[in-house]
């Protein structure tokens, strides 16, 4: 059986972003090998459920970020904000298409019926 090394790859921040064998994906000079000699596949579970880095690469090892620092992050998050005019955009626009959808199941509908109606004379 071949060993393969482990590699990660980190942000500017120090957060782990990827992580991969050298089964399948050719390391950059940044990238950082964690284990020189390790299975096919790269099975490490990055991300939280709310997508977050749980590693961050400090003082030369792979650490895993504390539920403070995340919960910090994800309350410090932008949170995107239509405004009331943006939403009445999307609304009309969504609207407008269910409209057209309507339509052509309508004129569907109706060519079916005169073809059927036609059959019976």
């Amino acid at each position: 059986m071949d060993a393969y090394k482990h590699y990660i790859r980190t942000d500017e921040a120090d957060l782990v972003i990827h992580g991969f064998s050298s089964a399948f994906e050719m390391p950059e000079p940044t990238d950082i090998c964690i284990d020189e000699n390790a299975g096919r596949h790269f099975t490490l579970q990055l991300r939280n459920e709310r997508l977050q880095c749980k590693y961050k690469w400090l003082s030369g090892e792979l650490a895993e970020r504390s539920q403070e620092e995340l919960d910090a992050e994800w309350a410090a998050r932008p949170i995107a904000q239509m405004t009331p005019e943006e939403k009445i955009a999307v609304l009309t626009m969504q609207l407008k298409k269910q409209e057209e959808q309507a339509a052509a199941v309508s004129a569907d509908l109706q060519a079916f019926m005169e073809y059927f109606m036609s059959k019976g004379e």
